[in-house]
């Protein structure tokens, strides 16, 4: 078995050194530092997330314990001051460029991993990070109350993190829907807070298939109808088209509509989109599959440091928000290589606890019987790797 210094470094090896330079080098990011380094900071910020550490004095404190065992780990003791200073100062599109890195490299992984549909499943979501207004006052979001809105494209076979952005809570869901539909030959399932019919439209011409629920509101004209059972859950199954003076010009193509009323509750959903092949079912299953990606929003949010931060400016807040995701991201690469199959909370649970360790990931759990959680959404956040 391959030896690793200690189970940080174990985990860090998954990131490849040349493009994190190479990123270094785009953002000027190392320009006129002498201490703390942007690797050194992204350690820092990374052995935070992991230990859950609630404040920079807590993150100096720990570090100045355990001094002795920092150089095996591939740390360096750090002082507020200096810590505060860079979380001001790198610029966090370094640690966006990470992001995509890593994201890439799992997607590489998980090219050949078992798929839930026809065709690769794209889950795109949106959650929003409450802040203080008093101190976050560049995150207005409503009169007296901040946020930041993460949003995200998540690979629903795999749940990795594919693509991500960061806006103030301001910004409608739709606005950022462009840019994180981008892919072709893949299945999009969105909520109806997604819906903008030119980008709906962008993703149709992009030979890729979209599923989201309709707007009450929405004007169309009945144009043709396909077959279903009586005694299915499908109550209609019609072809449509756009009769508003700007959907129909945003979309111009039919579109098909599902009423769709699911039995255990008998709640009724209208979904909406631009397949014409699928079974309705299949149709009901696929936006049915977009509720899994609430399951990694509160994942991240309730064992990672996602609710409250380091420091108040706009950069701060999202270079911790980006680290936690990559953090996410390396969990998944090292669970999948190291054919690990303890779920991501018991993972994390080990990393934090012998995170000084001299062993690698693999071998963390060698002889440790496992244990059963209580943590049901997380055994279903990471269910295609565990089953």
């Amino acid at each position: 078995m391959t030896k690793y210094t200690t189970v940080f470094a174990s985990l860090l090896r998954h990131i490849s050194r040349s493009e994190f330079q190479s990123a270094i080098s785009r953002y000027n990011a190392d320009f006129r530092t002498r201490t703390l380094k942007c690797w050194d900071f992204f350690k820092t910020l990374l052995y935070a997330q992991i230990t859950g550490c609630f404040s920079v004095r807590e993150i100096e404190t720990s570090m100045k314990v355990n001094r002795n065992r920092l150089y095996h780990t591939g740390l360096t003791q750090v002082k507020r001051s200096t810590f505060c200073d860079a979380l001001e100062k790198r610029n966090n599109g370094l640690f966006l460029s990470v992001f995509h890195e890593v994201a890439n490299k799992a997607q590489a992984i998980a090219f050949k991993t078992k798929k839930k549909f026809k065709s690769p499943f794209r889950i795109i979501d949106m959650t929003t990070i409450p802040l203080c207004l008093a101190k976050y006052n560049w995150a207005k979001y409503r009169k007296a109350k901040g946020a930041v809105k993460l949003h995200l494209s998540l690979d629903g076979d795999n749940f990795i993190p594919i693509n991500a952005y960061l806006t103030d809570g301001t910004i409608h869901e739709k606005n950022r829907m462009g840019h994180l539909t981008d892919e072709s030959g893949v299945i999009y399932a969105m909520d109806r807070g997604y819906v903008d019919y030119k980008s709906l439209y962008r993703i149709d011409l992009n030979d890729s298939v979209f599923v989201t629920r309709m707007k009450n509101n929405c004007a169309y004209k009945r144009v043709g109808s396909n077959f279903h059972k009586a005694d299915s859950p499908i109550i209609s199954d019609v072809l449509i088209a756009l009769t508003g003076p700007l959907t129909k010009n945003n979309y111009p193509k039919q579109l098909r509509k599902i009423k769709y009323k699911v039995p255990e509750t008998g709640k009724i959903y209208e979904f909406l989109t631009n397949d014409f092949k699928c079974d309705a079912q299949e149709i009901a299953e696929i936006y049915k599959g977009r509720w899994e990606v609430e399951l990694y929003f509160k994942w991240i949010k309730q064992h990672l440091k996602l609710k409250s931060f380091y420091g108040t400016s706009l950069n701060a807040v999202s270079s911790q928000i980006w680290v936690a995701l990559i953090l996410t991201i390396l969990m998944w690469i090292a669970r999948i290589i190291d054919g690990i199959t303890w779920t991501a909370n018991e993972l994390l649970i080990m990393i934090r606890a012998a995170i000084f360790t001299k062993n690698s990931l693999e071998g963390l759990g060698t002889n440790i019987p496992q244990f059963k959680t209580s943590d049901d959404s997380l055994q279903l956040v990471f269910k295609g790797i565990i089953c």
